[in-house]
């Protein structure tokens, strides 16, 4: 790029002499508000001897940039006489650049006329037009941002501004005025655009911006732009155990342990009621997953969730997690009291007197539930010859308490025990067998019976079987 140039023209050769013009400019200014150049320029005359001779210089003229002026005085002109001078101011490009183009010529005289010309063109100075942009960082939603830039025209440019966009085709965060000597500004959010940013991206956790430094010149408007990365943190949604609540859903067992607080195991049904979680930063919340013993339900918005029935006897921890419409997530949890129970059971005796007497006897020892000592037992029992088929009316026992029944020992017994808590029966059923001796001696029959009488004279029966026969006579 040339601050200044020249050239000659074509010589004419009269007596000896080599008559031509050798035409120069300079660069005088350059106005970055107009993006122009002005350019001084001079036709001078050359040729001749040293000893100044004398060339007559008629018609001449200059064309800088397709502008021509002319002057057709007579000028007599020896070497270094300037026979024509003026200045010219260019119009440079859009982006600063220029360039021109210059021919010049003219008519003299010396043994006869002629016509002298030449050209050139030369590349000038480009003039700066726009700051640009050289850094900006990805940042996070919180933070202020700082862009580096370069504005090479200073205070000779109108204006200076920068704004952050979201699509490039408005300034969502507004343009500010930002030094036009400086290099680098820092964007101070206020909340309302730190807002416009997130509410941008109410699905994801990352929106994509654009930074630009827009530059005003004379009534242009230039812009420099860097896209990159904003990043949305602390976003998790605002969820806590105070946001959980639940109850037994049973009135039957809450009429027990009147607490809804208190589950009882395999009875009590469980509903759990979940309060409204708060989204941050433009997102929504998308669910509420709540997960109890290995059990997970889950409902898009604030309300109730039934699990029905648990088994279990020890406290559990219900869990909830919320998530938002970016995928994040918050969970709290809360302890669920649970109180063991199962179907009462009891270990039951039930006898003849020598295995063998009218005399019998009934005991049950029963097992059963607490539930924080809310729970209580009764139990009953029946009984009926086993060839009859109606039991006798049900009658209460006490726990772990023996009693005496009087019950013919050439029948067998079915008796039917019961033991019922508050929630539920457990039901026994035994038989009491016909009353017989483990081991009898018949002496009128000369027999022996193992677990019955014997029946057969001189004899050995198990159970009712002869097993041996003998004689008296030779075993005794």
């Amino acid at each position: 790029m040339a601050t200044s140039g020249s050239f000659n023209t074509s010589g004419y050769n009269g007596g000896g002499y080599p008559d031509h013009y050798t035409f120069s400019w300079e660069l005088s200014s350059q106005s970055i508000e107009n993006n122009t150049s002005t350019i001084t320029w001079k036709l001078v005359g050359a040729g001749g001897s040293t000893s100044g001779r004398w060339t007559c210089v008629k018609q001449k003229y200059v064309t800088v940039n397709g502008s021509t002026q002319s002057n057709s005085t007579i000028v007599e002109t020896k070497n270094g006489t300037v026979a024509f001078s003026g200045t010219t101011t260019i119009q440079h490009n859009a982006d600063g650049t220029g360039s021109f183009s210059a021919s010049a010529g003219g008519a003299f005289y010396t043994y006869g006329s002629y016509n002298s010309t030449g050209s050139g063109s030369w590349s000038l100075p480009t003039i700066p037009r726009q700051a640009n942009i050289t850094s900006a960082p990805n940042f996070n939603d919180e933070a202020n941002p700082t862009i580096e830039y370069s504005n090479q025209a200073g205070n000779s440019v109108t204006s200076l501004d920068a704004c952050i966009s979201l699509t490039g085709s408005r300034d969502d965060v507004p343009y500010r005025s930002i030094s036009k000597t400086g290099s680098s500004y820092t964007f101070n959010l206020t909340t309302a655009e730190r807002n416009t940013l997130r509410n941008a991206c109410p699905n994801s956790n990352t929106l994509s911006v654009i930074f630009y430094v827009r530059t005003v010149i004379g009534g242009n408007t230039f812009y420099s732009t860097l896209t990159k990365t904003m990043t949305i943190v602390n976003g998790n949604p605002t969820f806590s155990s105070s946001n959980i609540t639940y109850k037994d859903n049973n009135s039957t067992t809450v009429a027990v342990t009147q607490n809804n607080q208190q589950l009882v195991q395999n009875l009590s049904k469980l509903l759990v009621t979940l309060t409204s979680a708060t989204a941050l930063k433009g997102a929504s919340i998308s669910s509420y997953q709540a997960t109890i013993n290995g059990t997970t339900k889950t409902i898009s918005s604030a309300g109730n969730i039934d699990f029905g029935v648990i088994n279990s006897g020890t406290n559990l921890t219900l869990s909830v997690k919320v998530i938002d419409s970016r995928g994040n997530s918050t969970t709290a949890t809360k302890t669920v009291t649970f109180l063991s129970w199962v179907l009462p059971t009891g270990i039951i005796t039930l006898r003849r007197k020598n295995n063998y007497e009218n005399e019998s006897y009934l005991k049950v020892q029963a097992t059963y539930s607490s539930i924080n000592s809310k729970n209580t037992i009764t139990i009953k029992y029946q009984y009926k010859k086993t060839t009859d088929s109606t039991y006798s009316t049900a009658t209460n026992i006490n726990n772990n308490t023996q009693i005496t029944l009087n019950l013919n020992k050439d029948y067998a017994w079915d008796f039917k025990i019961t033991i019922t808590d508050k929630f539920g029966t457990t039901t026994y059923n035994l038989v009491l067998a016909k009353g017989k001796f483990i081991f009898f001696v018949d002496t009128k029959k000369l027999s022996v019976g193992i677990d019955c009488f014997p029946v057969n004279n001189e004899s050995l029966e198990v159970n009712g079987v002869q097993v041996l026969e003998y004689d008296v006579i030779s075993t005794w």
